[in-house]
């Protein structure tokens, strides 16, 4: 079994750590951003929210279906961007499976 702090405290999984924070932080404050604007300018923006774009179709209606696409969007991205941490995180166990095997 691993030494899971020395593992913690190493320098490798620190900078895991940070970047995947430097990752994470971003596309949730993005996703909160475009997500809470919604109500907001259905409160504050009425005039744009009812402004018909294709048809009978409202940019309001269209920003709030564009969410659910943005939020598929984003779990992909990570999704991917996940292998890249996991494989990372790996690579790191890996190592002390070597050296207290050594």
């Amino acid at each position: 079994m691993e030494n899971f702090d020395q593992i913690a405290n190493s320098k490798e999984f620190g900078e895991l750590k940070r970047s995947k924070l430097r990752f994470i932080w971003p596309v949730v404050i993005l996703f909160f951003c475009l997500y809470l604007s919604f109500p907001l300018m259905a409160a504050y923006a009425k005039p744009l929210m009812g402004k018909f774009v294709f048809g009978n179709l409202t940019f309001g209606y269209l920003y709030g279906v564009s969410l659910y696409f943005v939020a598929w969007a984003l779990a992909f991205v990570y999704f991917v961007k996940a292998k890249g941490f996991d494989e990372k995180a790996k690579e790191t166990v890996e190592k002390y499976r070597q050296r207290k095997g050594a």
